[in-house]
């Protein structure tokens, strides 16, 4: 969940009247933890220490209509290993680590920010498998830590690939990848977001893909399902159907 803390619409207190409108009895607010310093011109204001104490404040005057939890989504950066680490151990009452940037050649590139721009890093890394094989390596090295409840998105890397216009998933290194990646959140005792925003998506499915729901399953992985809610509308936004997956 999203809040104007990081790049939702709704201020906090907003959106968690609108949960208790929506007779949710526990939410979790996860906003994006701002980014290290010298990363990027944008997100450098977000989840500051101001915004941490309201959440705090927030969580005790609600908590007679709703349980709330104070999370947060932290990107994993490879470069800043050591800064997001140190800020990876405030106390929060949950917290994500998502992979949104892949560095290719010096610079880093937004995964899901445009086709054009995941055809930018495909053509710097130099074929799919290269670039797939980076993502879950590094994603495997946020795992590693063991400073997280969740892994956020775990195969964002599919969000342009529709009608398989990059990969089938059904390709061997693709499975090997996908399926050492779940070893290491099951022996490091994290849970899955099992999250809808994938149906808003060009790969119109959630995260992660059914296959990989049902290996997951068999790891004994827990399943946290969210909406990844920014604005009103994504409260519920394909809550019904995602939930389905996590008992089928």
């Amino acid at each position: 969940m999203h809040t104007t803390i990081s790049d939702g619409k709704l201020t906090p207190e907003e959106l968690i009247k609108l949960a208790i409108e929506k007779k949710f009895d526990t939410i979790c607010l996860t906003d994006h933890y701002h980014f290290p310093p010298g990363f990027r011109d944008w997100g450098n204001n977000f989840y500051l220490d101001k915004d941490y104490d309201k959440l705090f404040d927030l969580k005790n005057k609600y908590k007679n209509k709703i349980k709330i939890l104070v999370g947060v989504e932290f990107d994993w950066l490879k470069d800043y290993k050591e800064w997001i680490t140190k800020a990876a151990k405030k106390k929060f009452d949950y917290k994500i680590i998502s992979l949104h940037f892949i560095k290719a050649g010096k610079e880093y590139f937004p995964i899901d920010y445009s086709d054009k721009t995941f055809q930018e890093i495909l053509e710097i890394v130099g074929s799919i498998e290269k670039l797939v094989r980076t993502y879950y390596s590094e994603l495997r090295d946020a795992i590693e830590t063991g400073l997280y409840d969740t892994v956020g998105h775990m195969d964002l890397i599919k969000i342009w690939n529709e009608n398989h216009k990059y990969f089938t998933e059904k390709e061997a290194w693709y499975n090997e990848e996908v399926n050492k990646t779940l070893k290491l959140i099951s022996k490091k005792n994290m849970n899955i977001d099992l999250n809808s925003a994938g149906f808003r998506k060009p790969c119109k499915e959630q995260y992660p893909s059914d296959w990989i729901i049902k290996e997951a399953l068999k790891l004994k992985i827990p399943l946290i399902v969210g909406t990844d809610v920014h604005n009103a509308e994504e409260l519920e936004a394909g809550l019904k159907e995602v939930s389905i997956k996590s008992v089928v």
